[in-house]
C-alpha cells in the first residue's frame, strides 16, 4: 500500500506529527516505531507509566535504545539514554518540563529563519501544555495536551526544602515559574507527571487520535533506510519479525530522534560524502552537517550520605527544586543549574539497584554547553551501534 505520509519514529516529536496530520480524514498516514505500543494505560510496563523509576530502570530497559557514547578519544564509554517505544525519550525520561530561555529561540531565529523566534514558538509552547499552576496568563495555557504541573510548598521533600532555604540565604531570587520567560533562581521544578504518570507524547498526542482510520501504527519495525529516486525520497525499507519490507508514500517524514535521524540519513546515502565513501555507500546527496554538531547539557553530580533516621523513600519524588543563575563572567543568561536529588543511587554502570540508596545527591548541570560532538557510522548495518 502506498501512504500519503510515512512518519519515521513515534517518539516525542513522531506521536505529535501523526497525530496532526491525521487530522486529515482524507490524508492517509502510516507511523512506523522501532520499540513496543502500549495502546492502552493499563498495559504500560511499570518503568514507562511510573515517574518514579531510577536511572537503573531506564538504561537498563529493552524501551531504551542504550547507545553508548565518549564524551572525548580518552574518555571511558557513557551511556546514552534514547526511547525505544512509542512516545520515544517521552516515554522514559526524567518529565521536566522546562523550556528555554527566549533567548535560546530568537538565536535561532538569528541563524536565518524567523519562525523560530521566541515570540512565534511561544504560541506552540502554550499550545502544548495544560498547567495546572499557572493557567491562561500570557505564557501559559489550560487546554493542551500535556499536563504540568509543580510541588507544592507544603510537599517538599526535608532536603529539597533545605535546599530551597540555602539557596535563598545565598542571596539568590524566588521563581515561582521557571517557565516564565524572565525567570531566574530558586523554586519548584515543573514536571509533566500528573499523580505520578510520565504524560508522554504517546498518552497527550497519539492515544487520542487512535480511533482515526487514516492513521495507521506499526510497531517493532525498524526503519534501515530511506529509499530515494534520484533525490527524491519515495519510500522506507524496513525491517519486521526478521523480514524486510519496503512502504511508500509521497512524503516522508524522519523524526528519529538525535541518534536515529542521522544514522538513519547516513545509511540512507544523506551526509558527508568521504565518510559514507569510506563505509562504501552510495552518495545521494553530500550534506556535510549529517551527524554533526550533537549537543547536550552535560551534568556531574555530588552524593551526600543522610544522618541516620532520615527517610529514604524509593518511591518518592527524585527531584522537586531546581536553581537556575548565570555564570559569572557569561554572556549567556541562566546557563547554569542545580537541582536537588532526594533519593541517590548507584551509578549504573556498577549495578545500581532501586532500594540501596546512597544517600541525597545535588546534579550540576551546564545549560548552554559551548562544546559539540559528532555522529559517525562505524558500520552499514543498522542494527549495530
Amino acid at each position: 500500500m502506498k501512504y500519503d505520509i510515512i512518519v519515521v519514529g513515534a517518539g516525542s516529536a513522531g506521536s505529535i506529527v501523526a497525530s496532526r496530520l491525521s487530522e486529515d480524514p482524507d490524508r492517509s498516514v502510516l507511523l512506523l516505531e522501532a520499540g513496543p505500543d502500549y495502546p492502552e494505560f493499563e498495559q504500560l510496563p511499570d518503568e514507562v507509566k511510573f515517574g518514579y523509576a531510577t536511572a537503573t530502570d531506564i538504561m537498563t530497559s529493552d524501551h531504551n535504545w542504550q547507545f553508548w557514547g565518549k564524551a572525548t578519544e580518552t574518555s571511558p564509554p557513557m551511556m546514552v539514554p534514547r526511547g525505544k517505544v512509542t512516545g520515544g525519550s517521552s516515554a522514559i525520561n526524567g518529565q521536566v518540563f522546562l523550556r528555554g530561555i527566549p533567548e535560546d529561540y530568537d538565536s535561532w531565529a538569528a541563524m536565518g529563519n524567523d519562525e523560530w523566534s521566541f515570540p512565534q514558538c511561544l504560541q506552540y509552547l502554550r499550545k502544548i501544555e495544560t498547567d495546572t499552576d499557572f493557567p491562561d496568563d500570557d505564557f501559559h495555557s489550560s487546554e493542551g495536551p500535556i499536563i504540568a504541573r509543580r510541588f507544592k510548598q507544603d510537599e517538599l521533600l526535608a532536603d529539597q526544602a533545605a535546599f530551597q532555604a540555602s539557596c535563598r540565604a545565598a542571596g539568590f531570587p524566588e521563581s515561582p515559574d521557571h517557565n516564565h520567560p524572565e525567570a531566574s533562581g530558586i523554586g519548584p521544578i515543573p514536571f509533566n507527571n500528573p499523580n505520578g504518570i510520565r504524560f508522554s507524547t504517546a498518552l497527550g498526542y497519539l492515544n487520542p487520535a487512535r480511533h482515526r482510520l487514516n492513521l495507521t501504527i506499526r510497531p517493532n519495525c525498524t526503519t534501515r533506510r530511506i529509499i530515494f529516486e534520484g533525490k527524491k525520497a519515495v519510500g522506507v525499507e524496513v525491517e519486521s519479525g526478521g523480514e524486510v519490507f519496503v512502504a511508500e508514500a509521497e512524503q516522508i517524514v524522519l523524526s528519529s530522534g538525535a541518534i536515529g535521524s542521522p544514522q538513519i540519513m547516513l545509511l540512507s546515502g544523506v551526509g558527508p560524502a568521504d565518510h559514507l565513501k569510506e563505509l562504501g555507500l552510495p552518495v545521494v546527496h553530500d550534506l556535510p552537517g549529517v551527524g554533526q554538531n550533537l549537543r547536550d547539557h552535560p551534568m556531574i553530580y555530588v552524593t551526600f550520605k543522610t544522618k541516620e533516621g532520615h527517610p529514604m523513600d524509593g518511591f518518592a519524588p527524585r527531584v522537586q527544586m531546581g536553581l537556575r543563575w548565570t555564570a559569572e563572567g557569561s554572556e549567556y543568561r541562566n546557563d547554569m543549574m542545580i537541582l536537588m536529588q532526594s533519593y541517590a543511587t548507584e551509578r549504573v554502570d556498577r549495578g545500581g539497584e532501586r532500594m540501596e540508596p546512597l544517600g541525597i545527591r545535588m546534579l550540576g548541570v551546564l545549560d548552554l554547553a559551548m562544546s559539540a560532538g559528532e555522529l559517525k557510522l562505524t558500520s552499514t548495518d543498522p542494527n549495530e551501534q
